[in-house]
C-alpha cells in the first residue's frame, strides 16, 4: 500500500517538478553534426558524422569507445557473416561490423529518421557497398508503433518505443526532460531475416525492447543460432531475455572481469568457437551466467 501511494504521488508531482526544472534550466543549443575520421580501433579509417564538441565524439574517433567489447566482436564476426545492428544510433557499430564482415553484409535498423540518414551518409562516405540502412524499428510486433525521441536540451541520444516502457524511470526523466513523438514502422527479427537474409551476428541496443525483440525472432534464433550482443536495460529485461534464450539452448557469457552485466553476449551452447574466442581474449575461462 505504501509503495502504491508513493508511486501515485510521484506520478502526480512529476509534471510539476518538470515545469520547475524547465523554468530553471537554460535551453541548450541544438546538436550539430560534422564529419570526423575514426583514427584507431576496429573502424579505423572510416568517416562518420558525429556531434560537435561532445565527449562521445572524441572517444569514438580515438577508438576508445566500446574498446573492450570491440576486442570480442573482432573475434566473433567473420568476414562472410551477415550482421544486424539493431539500434544504429550514430553508426559506430555499423561501420565496425562493415569492416569485419567485408565479404558478407550488414543491415542496420534505426527508426529515428535523422540518425538513419546520417548513418547512410557515413556508410557511403566510407565506401561500404554491402551495408544497408533501414529506417525501421525492430520489435516484438510488426506495424506502426509510437517512438519517443529526446530531441531538446542539446541531447539526441535517447529514443524508445512507447509500447515497451523504455526510459520510464525517475533518473531518466531527470536527464531526458523533453520527448517528441512520432510513428515508425516496425518489423520483427523473423520478418527481417526473411527479407534481408538470416544473420550470424546480431547487436541489439533498443532501450528496453530487448525481450520483445527476441520474442519476435524465436524462429531465426532457433534455426540460425546467431551470436547475440545485447545491451540489457535493467534486471527485468535481463530476466526476460534469459527466459527466452535459455529455452533456445543459449547461455550468457560475461565479457568483463569487472562483473558488469551490460552488455551481455549470448551464444548457443553448441557454439564452442565463440566460447573459445572469449576465453582467449579474456586470458581465462569466461563466467557463464543465466544458465539453466
Amino acid at each position: 500500500m505504501k509503495r502504491k501511494l508513493q508511486t501515485s504521488c510521484r506520478a502526480i508531482l512529476r509534471p510539476l517538478a518538470q515545469l520547475v526544472r524547465n523554468a530553471l534550466t537554460p535551453t541548450e543549443p541544438p546538436v550539430c553534426f560534422d564529419w570526423h575520421q575514426i583514427e584507431s580501433g576496429v573502424a579505423a579509417g572510416c568517416s562518420i558524422l558525429l556531434p560537435k564538441e561532445k565527449a562521445i565524439t572524441e572517444r569514438i574517433c580515438s577508438g576508445e569507445y566500446e574498446q573492450h567489447i570491440m576486442q570480442f566482436i573482432s573475434d566473433l564476426v567473420k568476414d562472410e557473416h551477415c550482421c544486424y545492428d539493431v539500434g544504429g544510433h550514430y553508426g559506430y557499430y555499423t561501420l565496425a561490423l562493415s569492416k569485419l564482415a567485408s565479404k558478407g553484409s550488414v543491415h542496420t535498423f534505426e527508426p529515428v529518421q535523422e540518425h538513419a540518414n546520417r548513418i547512410r551518409q557515413s556508410v557511403e562516405e566510407s565506401q561500404f557497398t554491402r551495408t544497408k540502412v533501414h529506417q525501421l524499428a525492430v520489435a516484438g510486433q510488426s506495424g506502426s508503433l509510437t517512438l519517443k525521441i529526446a530531441t531538446k536540451d542539446g541531447d539526441d541520444s535517447m529514443a524508445y518505443l512507447d509500447a515497451y516502457g523504455g526510459v520510464d524511470t525517475e533518473a531518466a526523466h531527470q536527464h531526458y526532460q523533453h520527448f517528441d513523438e512520432t510513428t515508425v514502422t516496425a518489423v520483427t527479427l523473423d520478418q527481417a531475416a526473411e527479407k534481408f537474409g538470416a544473420p550470424q551476428f546480431i547487436k541489439i541496443d533498443a532501450e528496453g525492447a530487448e525481450g520483445a525483440i527476441l520474442e519476435g525472432g524465436k524462429e531465426v534464433i532457433k534455426t540460425q543460432k546467431p551470436r547475440l550482443l545485447i545491451e540489457v536495460h535493467g534486471i527485468h529485461e535481463a530476466i526476460h531475455c534469459s527466459e527466452i534464450l535459455s529455452k533456445l539452448n543459449y547461455q550468457a557469457i560475461l565479457l568483463s572481469k569487472q562483473k558488469t552485466t551490460l552488455p551481455i553476449l549470448w551464444v548457443h551452447r553448441d557454439d564452442l568457437e565463440a566460447a573459445q574466442a572469449v576465453h582467449e581474449t579474456l586470458g581465462s575461462a569466461p563466467t557463464i551466467f543465466f544458465a539453466s
